[in-house]
């Protein structure tokens, strides 16, 4: 067998098991909204199941107890349909990109503190207890109401909530892991929220509510 062959076969596999743990996350993520609280019962609700379960997937695998707003924003990146995703690879930010960007301010923030940051793959082979998985967390029920007031505040009667509405709720924070992580790694949100803008009126098909 050829080394081009091999490395094909790799290639289709390593997709394959992407796939799966795609929808695997996606059924978590809508069993668990037959169970959610009020705030995750929007967050899990239909439209956002994929992006909700790849980001209770990434949470789990990064090791941390509560799916924050770059887990999220992991889930959205992480969809290669969504015009919004391809806006912002087009202006230097995918799932590949943000992934080194959160490493990198991962490993700097404990470094400060005199610790070296774990492998990536010793992260996801911790074993975890069994249960529901990770709670949303502050910073992602923070991006929720900041999203909703900014799509409340556009008017023009039932509002309609899209993705890139979520996205730039993401990405308009001062504070958090998001907003350090793309300064560390030298992106500009700015032209990021403006060209999420743009789609808008583009993207009903992409609607949330």
């Amino acid at each position: 067998m050829s080394v081009e062959h091999e490395g094909g076969d790799a290639n289709r596999a390593a997709s394959e098991r992407a796939a799966r743990a795609h929808a695997d996350a996606s059924d978590r993520a809508a069993r668990n909204a037959q169970r959610a609280n009020g705030f995750e019962q929007q967050a899990l609700r239909a439209h956002l199941q994929p992006m909700m379960g790849v980001a209770m997937m990434e949470a789990s695998n990064r090791g941390s107890a509560t799916v924050e707003a770059e887990h999220v924003l992991l889930g959205f990146l992480f969809d290669k349909t969504s015009s919004a995703t391809t806006v912002l690879a087009e202006h230097g930010l995918d799932y590949d990109s943000f992934s080194d960007a959160l490493a990198a301010e991962r490993e700097r923030t404990l470094a400060a503190v005199g610790v070296v940051a774990p492998s990536p793959e010793r992260l996801a082979s911790t074993p975890r207890a069994r249960g529901r998985g990770p709670r949303f967390g502050a910073s992602s029920r923070e991006v929720w109401d900041r999203t909703m007031r900014r799509v409340k505040a556009r008017g023009g009667g039932r509002p309609t909530l899209t993705h890139a509405d979520f996205i730039i709720g993401i990405l308009s924070a001062e504070l958090g892991t998001v907003p350090r992580a793309l300064l560390q790694a030298g992106i500009d949100r700015r032209p990021l929220i403006d060209a999420l803008e743009a789609t808008i009126p583009l993207s009903r098909k992409e609607r949330i509510s």
